[in-house]
């Protein structure tokens, strides 16, 4: 305990000064350009700081999560016709690559809930705004879905870490564990029944031509 102690005061002070609003927006501006380090794990760990500690504010981490969410999508939409060729260029067997495979696939599906699902899936997210701004796809249309995408992304983030945190107040470093973990299995279960629903659709769909 005498170890985690000073790391648990770091992070309320981190968390606790205002300038942790604008750099949750830079990470996650940064994040929609490279994702390299999820920045879902951010967010579920200051809900559940908040809800252990008592910061940072959740509205305004939630507030500060839309909107570098939207810049950083905007830029990678505006950016795509630049960026499609390196991302054609990644090893299919990568998650990137993997990404790729599953945009495309789903892309024919219904670009709108694409958008949607895709901003759960880190490099989904990256890969699909990328494709969509080289095909020169409706702005309007890409930041309506994306919009949606962010903000149901954002306070589901913030506030399944805050659970995870409630649960475990006593205990704030199993509470920011819980909450991450809790916070990853949502974007797998999503994927999951996003999948689930198309399939269906395309047996309904399948069905009423015979």
């Amino acid at each position: 305990m005498e170890m985690i102690d000073p790391f648990i005061d770091f992070l309320h002070m981190l968390m606790g000064t205002p300038l942790f609003y604008p750099l949750v927006t830079l990470l996650i501006v940064a994040d929609a350009l490279a994702p390299i380090v999820p920045s879902e794990t951010v967010l579920n760990l200051a809900g559940a700081f908040a809800a252990s500690q008592g910061v940072p504010s959740v509205k305004a981490v939630i507030a500060a999560a839309i909107i570098g969410a939207i810049i950083g999508d905007n830029l990678c939409f505006a950016l795509g016709a630049r960026l499609i060729g390196f991302v054609e260029r990644l090893d299919p067997e990568s998650k990137a690559g993997q990404a790729i495979l599953w945009v495309r696939r789903n892309m024919h599906r219904g670009a709108g809930p694409t958008i949607i699902v895709g901003r759960f899936l880190p490099w989904a997210r990256w890969v699909a705004t990328i494709v969509l701004g080289s095909v020169r796809y409706n702005w309007f249309a890409f930041l309506f879905y994306d919009t949606i995408g962010v903000i149901i992304w954002a306070i589901l983030s913030v506030g399944i870490g805050y659970a995870g945190g409630a649960l475990f107040s006593d205990i704030p470093l199993l509470g920011m564990v819980v909450g991450v973990l809790l916070g990853s299995l949502v974007g797998f279960g999503i994927q999951k029944l996003q999948g689930k629903f198309f399939d269906w659709r395309d047996e309904r769909r399948g069905q009423s031509t015979l």
